[in-house]
């Protein structure tokens, strides 16, 4: 029997057992109907603010205008421009009215955004929605496999993505790029270096490959990642000079005192230990203590994770949940990238079966975007995704035990 014909006889036999996970008729109308609400609440969205022109409903994309202004004005003004903030809110005002936001990106990311200004807003954030969307559901389908499974609904649906879609961000691309590197790692060194590197739009959010690679032992990957991770680094100063990096430590500068540290209310919207404990009232050393306890937990795990030699599905979810953990400073649209351990885990499940606890906790990440961007508009609670997260990571863990209590086949150390 070929791999697809017994993957597809698995999938049938997990689909047909009542008292399993969710069939596939369940799982395709729940996402559904949930997808057919997110449609209709954007639809209102998007009339109260261009058709009512209510002054209360803001308009999609905020953070994309912060990415188009700084586009504009690095091509106006040279590209040291996009790091002033005096020039920055000018720009932004007929955008975003009384709101400010300062382009906290490095070099990397402004090169890659240079061009958009070129075309207007509007289109400028429909054409790169539509990019995102495209990047969203590859890096899923990959994930997935040629499984007949139904992921289409769930991945559209995913409230994830939208969080991403209405603040016009970046994650949908940076999520992308990891779950394109940790599915190829095992199959093409030079591609997965590639996609690594394309973090550094975003470099916070590698933080934990590094580890992965060494833990691993993927030297291969590791020389493919620094050789395109340095090209993509210098390409900035080749094109806009080396000024622009020091314009960018400033601005940064000024960004983490007055925003990443002090901005309470942004915070609120920060799905961290650091953000809930500073904005349940803690002082910033305490915060930073109680988050440093948090990240020496979600490290150590994933280090056990990979030192194993996990497999896969379960070596790539510790990276992404590993790496949304260790984050101080971190807003609720990149748990977008919680879409790559929701597609392995679900995958792996069917696989290789998994308990009520355990299906109810990938049921809770699911959701938790959706309460994370709630609590930034309407919900008087805390973010609770720091506590789901430990909890998934806790699953996977316990997965990978598991699977070496059972003898499980494990994947092989120091593959390229």
């Amino acid at each position: 029997m070929s791999a697809a014909t017994e993957n597809a006889a698995t999938y049938a036999r997990a689909a047909a057992t009542p008292h399993g996970w969710l069939t596939a008729e369940r799982v395709r109308l729940y996402a559904a109907a949930l997808l057919i609400f997110e449609c209709a609440l954007v639809g209102a969205w998007w009339y109260g603010h261009w058709v009512l022109a209510h002054p209360e409903i803001r308009s999609m994309g905020w953070d994309f205008a912060v990415y188009w202004s700084a586009s504009g004005l690095a091509q106006a003004h040279g590209a040291p421009a996009a790091y002033d903030w005096e020039l920055l809110r000018a720009a932004e005002k007929p955008l975003l009215h009384e709101m400010f936001g300062p382009f906290a990106y490095p070099p990397t990311f402004l090169l890659l955004v240079y061009p958009i200004a070129a075309v207007s807003y509007g289109l400028a954030l429909v054409l790169t929605s539509i990019a995102g969307i495209m990047l969203y559901l590859g890096t899923v389908k990959a994930a997935l496999g040629r499984e007949p499974f139904m992921w289409l609904f769930p991945a559209l649906a995913f409230p994830g993505l939208w969080a991403a879609l209405l603040a016009g961000q970046n994650s949908l691309v940076t999520a992308a790029a990891c779950g394109a590197a940790l599915l190829l790692m095992r199959r093409n060194a030079l591609a997965a270096g590639a996609c690594i590197s394309v973090l550094c739009i975003k470099p916070q959010f590698g933080v934990l490959f590094p580890l992965l690679l060494l833990c691993e032992r993927r030297w291969a990957v590791t020389a493919s990642a620094a050789a395109f991770s340095a090209l993509f680094l210098a390409l900035p100063a080749l094109c806009f000079g080396p000024e622009i990096y020091a314009a960018f430590v400033r601005s940064m500068a000024m960004f983490r005192a007055t925003v990443s540290e002090h901005a309470t209310v942004v915070l609120r919207g920060a799905p961290t230990v650091f953000g809930v404990l500073r904005t349940g009232g803690a002082d910033l050393a305490t915060s930073y203590a109680g988050h440093a306890v948090g990240v020496a937990i979600a490290v150590g795990t994933c280090a056990w994770i990979w030192l194993t030699r996990a497999r896969l599905a379960l070596s790539a979810s510790a990276l992404v949940v590993g790496t949304l953990l260790v984050q101080p400073y971190m807003i609720y649209y990149d748990l977008a990238w919680l879409a790559i351990p929701l597609a392995l885990l679900a995958i792996d499940m069917m696989r290789h079966g998994g308990g009520w606890v355990q299906r109810l906790v990938l049921f809770f990440a699911w959701l938790v975007p959706a309460h994370a961007l709630l609590v930034v508009v309407a919900l008087p609670t805390p973010q609770v995704a720091p506590v789901v997260l430990f909890a998934l990571l806790g699953v996977i863990a316990c997965r990978h035990l598991a699977a070496r209590r059972a003898g499980q086949p494990v994947q092989s150390a120091g593959a390229a």
